[in-house]
């Protein structure tokens, strides 16, 4: 039997398992081998920022209208902060099945991330890949995981 990594993902939780599938056990079952979860995707952008959308006073130097303050530039902090979170996903995904033990990896990462995480992936790594699923199956048992490949 094939080595097998299976791994459920979203922005904020990572799971990473190793499917046990033996002619002891009759049903495969998964065994944890890596979980972590990524506070950075659940705070609110607020409390990542150091002053409030970048309010400053309008107007070049001296100014003397102190109520004025412009709203200034959000700069895709969301976005920006989102690719990052996925390529520390695609980084520690690339390091889990850049083993050589690992011979192939069933993938389910959240619709909205899916994509991208395969294309931050390396080619070795994603060559082993044999399955995706757009779905976000962090929060089901284990059981539950293996009926969605």
């Amino acid at each position: 039997m094939k080595n097998t990594l299976v791994v459920v993902t979203d922005l904020g939780c990572f799971k990473a398992f190793k499917l046990e599938n033996s002619q002891l056990n009759r049903t495969p079952r998964l065994h944890l081998l890596e979980q972590f979860n990524n506070a950075d995707a659940h705070g609110h952008l607020v409390d990542k920022v150091s002053d409030l959308s970048g309010r400053f006073p309008r107007g070049g130097g001296m100014s003397r209208l102190t109520g004025a303050m412009s709203d200034g530039e959000r700069h895709n902090i969301e976005l920006e902060q989102r690719k990052r979170l996925v390529r520390q996903l695609a980084q520690r995904l690339n390091s889990l099945v850049r083993n050589p033990e690992v011979e192939r990896c069933l993938l389910a990462a959240s619709r909205e991330i899916i994509h991208q995480l395969i294309e931050e992936l390396e080619p070795q790594v994603r060559v082993k890949i044999e399955k995706n699923v757009p779905a976000d199956l962090t929060k089901l048992e284990r059981e539950q995981i293996l009926r969605h490949f």
